[in-house]
């Protein structure tokens, strides 16, 4: 029997069944007309029959006056007990205030309970910006007057996805930058900064690295950017972006691979994936993955490996920067699993068949006691090969398995130019979780950070041990302000600290049509890694 919410202390808000609902309005109504509870009844008002606000805020409508649930439930929870001892009744009207008297304490029950899940779990991250709804930096009011009224600027079809954070092209200020995709018309920029500016929902989003290169994304000749899901900024200070050339489900240019220098905000480097690569006009390329395999001091930033996921083709695309070359891999563990299309987040659900989403890479230079997951069995000789090569972790979002496969099986061009299924058993599930999951990504220690979508928390896994629930540690957890990570990367601050952000856009009420622009609906958060973990370097131990 579904629930349906039925009243509000404060912010406070608590659920009933329709069958529990309907005997306490039976019970409010016998009360109201027993003539032995005319004291009562000059509390609650004239004695009329019991309604229901369409804003799911419980009413009681006497006659001409109505009022909140709140208000009921308070004095019927100072009343009730006083007139069940004081009062001489017969056994009916003693069971009646029974129920009263219950309802009363399930009701203040349910509101500790939603109150306590309104707090966090595990530690608290940090807010670093928050939106009610999105606004941009124009030219000049005429301009956004004029983006409103041409509908390049439809303000409720703006949703960030993704962050990530410039600390080191400028040693006197950072920068936050910020993707908002263009699932659909009205998107104003796609790739952005957060800028000074602050407007009625939040700060004010600025075109990256200017207006000019994002305001036609229709244009044929395909010079500009179209659409970006997701960002990466790798150790030679590049910004790395996937185009996905697509507004919605229309495709306008070819996918592309994109790198701006941080320290001039010029591209320096642009790949057009070939058509042959896609899976026709149904490829959407939206989470970048970049591999610098000799980074600086001491490397020249040539030798780069770049990892993109096909969310809808379910499948990736390798492309070695140094050839100048990309090639596609596929595999079943990439596509998404039908059992785990149906998404549940703060008691608000949608179904989304998205395959192959996230990645992270194991750490380039694991610790003299590093174990790889026994799915690769185990080394503790830092001279074997599997030290010599990298595991990319992936998950499908409609999926609970976790999934892993070494890089050099990647690397090898000539075999998947020949068959993009090639080595079917060099991917591997590694375990599962109790719930979907979007991005992931791992610190320099080997611990794994990911979102558990159901229960709106961050939770960590330490690599050497096996994947599963028993070995996670729940990092945060909070209902509100945790719904929907679509954004998690691990960066490394100007002390060389990791830190852990997290962008939540509340994509299950984008998917329902509930989202409320009154609220605060999107949110970057970050932390200090070694804050996070109590000053532990992995997540094993307590939890």
């Amino acid at each position: 029997m579904s629930d349906i919410a039925i009243g509000s202390f404060g912010r406070c808000r608590f659920v009933f069944s329709r069958s529990f609902r309907k005997r306490l309005q039976l019970v409010l109504i016998k009360i109201l007309e027993s003539s032995t509870e005319k004291k009562i009844g000059r509390h609650l008002g004239s004695r009329r029959h019991l309604g229901f606000h369409q804003k799911n805020v419980f009413l009681s409508k006497f006659a001409t006056t109505d009022f909140e649930f709140e208000s009921i439930i308070g004095k019927l929870r100072k009343n009730a007990l006083r007139y069940i001892l004081n009062i001489r009744v017969s056994q009916s009207e003693m069971i009646i205030r029974s129920y009263l008297l219950l309802a009363g304490l399930a009701v203040t029950a349910r509101c500790i309970l939603v109150k306590a899940q309104q707090y966090t779990l595990g530690k608290e991250l940090k807010r670093v910006s928050q939106w009610n709804s999105l606004d941009f930096v124009f030219s000049s009011p005429v301009e956004r007057e004029n983006a409103l009224a041409t509908r390049r600027f439809i303000p409720e079809n703006c949703v960030p996805l993704d962050m990530d954070v410039d600390y080191n092209s400028n040693l006197m200020r950072s920068r936050v930058f910020v993707t908002v995709p263009r699932f659909i018309e009205g998107i104003p920029a796609t790739l952005t900064t957060i800028s000074s500016h602050v407007g009625a929902g939040g700060p004010l989003l600025e075109p990256y690295p200017n207006a000019a290169i994002q305001s036609n994304p229709e244009d044929s000749r395909c010079n500009g950017i179209v659409s970006v899901f997701r960002t990466m900024i790798d150790d030679c200070n590049r910004l790395w972006i996937a185009d996905t050339g697509k507004i919605g489900d229309r495709r306008i240019c070819l996918p592309k691979i994109v790198a701006f220098d941080l320290r001039t905000d010029q591209i320096i480097h642009r790949y057009e994936i070939p058509a042959a690569q896609l899976v026709c006009d149904l490829s959407l390329l939206v989470s970048i993955l970049v591999d610098v395999r000799d980074p600086p001091p001491l490397g020249s930033c040539s030798r780069t490996m770049i990892y993109v996921a096909d969310v809808t083709g379910s499948g990736l695309i390798v492309y070695d920067m140094s050839r100048g070359k990309s090639w596609r891999v596929t595999n079943r563990l990439m596509n998404p699993n039908p059992d785990y299309g149906t998404f549940t987040i703060a008691n608000e659900s949608f179904d989304l068949m998205d395959g192959m989403l996230t990645m992270a890479l194991s750490p380039k230079i694991p610790a003299s006691d590093f174990t790889f997951n026994s799915a690769y069995g185990s080394s503790n000789s830092f001279n074997s090969a599997l030290f010599k090569d990298r595991l990319l972790f992936f998950h499908a979002l409609a999926s609970i398995s976790e999934n892993a496969v070494r890089t050099s099986v990647l690397h090898n061009d000539t075999m998947w130019e020949q068959d993009v299924g090639a080595m079917p058993r060099a991917f591997r599930v590694i375990g599962r979780r109790t719930t979907q999951s979007a991005p992931e990504a791992m610190d320099s220690n080997g611990n794994l950070f990911f979102g558990l979508l159901s229960q709106t928390s961050i939770a960590c896994w330490d690599a050497t041990t096996n994947y599963n629930p028993h070995n996670f540690r729940i990092v945060s957890q909070n209902l509100e302000t945790l719904q929907f990570p679509s954004g998690l990367k691990v960066i490394r601050n100007r002390k060389g600290i990791e830190e852990l952000w997290v962008l939540t856009c509340r994509f299950q009420k984008i998917m329902t049509g509930s989202l409320n622009f009154n609220e605060t609906n999107f949110r970057i958060q970050a932390i200090q890694i070694p804050e996070l973990l109590d000053g532990a370097r992995t997540c094993k131990g307590s939890r």
